[in-house]
């Protein structure tokens, strides 16, 4: 009987309120907009089709975050922006950055979102942090990339293989955790951790960045290719939430099905 009476007063003191009263709060837009089958849309619509369809869609659910819900930051998915942004490869892209940039300048609050970020060594699945009035601010770098999807070892990768597997990427992983600040507009900073998808599954990747001063966890993620079986959704939301528990860090998560 001692024993678990020991644990449950461990569990008392350690999971007690450790925000004092009066602490300041964050209040995020979560846009999860249910447009899932990105290939399917492409095929049918074109890829400029879709891209416009998914950002006037996030566009006014995060008008309506901001302006009705009072957001003071906005969080949209893991590469729910499908192209590079802030290197365009085209004229398109080009404008669609711009609008973005235009929209987090009228929303007048800071938006994190899913994209990629391209370099001279290659393609990174990457979270953009733009501000308003300053623009992008910088990347977070996708670090656990999902294998034989997103990236494969390279003493295993051949034209042979990829012709079995053609839905496999060729991104680069990222070098680890990087808090990332979020700059409110009333001149508030605060330091979050951004983890895509696989990310969240990694508990030093969530400590390293809590060591490294992060005070919340931003996370996204793109759940769609779960289909028809949504326990998978579900399990990955369960076992994301595991990071909270361990570094003791509120956790804002969006996914493109929600």
């Amino acid at each position: 009987a001692v024993v678990p009476l020991l644990l449950a007063a461990y569990g008392l003191a350690a999971l007690a309120p450790t925000t004092p009263a009066g602490a300041p709060t964050l209040r995020m837009g979560l846009v999860q907009s249910n447009i899932v089958d990105y290939e399917r849309l492409r095929r049918e619509k074109g890829a400029e089709a879709v891209v416009r369809e998914v950002l006037d869609t996030h566009v006014a659910m995060s008008h309506d975050a901001v302006e009705r819900q009072g957001a003071q930051a906005v969080l949209w998915s893991e590469t729910v922006y499908p192209t590079t942004f802030g290197a365009p490869k085209s004229e398109a892209g080009a404008e669609f950055d711009q609008a973005i940039l235009q929209v987090v300048d009228a929303a007048r609050v800071p938006f994190v979102f899913g994209t990629y970020e391209r370099d001279a060594q290659g393609e990174y699945n990457a979270a953009a942090f733009v501000e308003p009035g300053r623009g992008l601010l910088g990347f977070y770098r996708k670090t656990r990339l999902f294998p034989f999807t997103e990236q494969v070892p390279a003493w295993l990768d051949s034209a042979a293989l990829r012709s079995l597997l053609p839905w496999t990427g060729h991104w680069r992983p990222g070098n680890g955790a990087r808090p990332m600040p979020l700059r409110l507009a009333n001149g508030r900073e605060v330091p979050v951790l951004p983890l895509i998808c696989l990310d969240d599954m990694d508990t030093g990747l969530a400590v390293d960045g809590t060591r490294l001063g992060a005070q919340v966890i931003l996370t996204m993620s793109n759940d769609a290719w779960f289909g028809t079986a949504p326990l998978g959704a579900q399990l990955h939301l369960a076992a994301a939430s595991m990071r909270s528990v361990e570094t003791r860090r509120p956790q804002f998560r969006v996914t493109h099905s929600g």
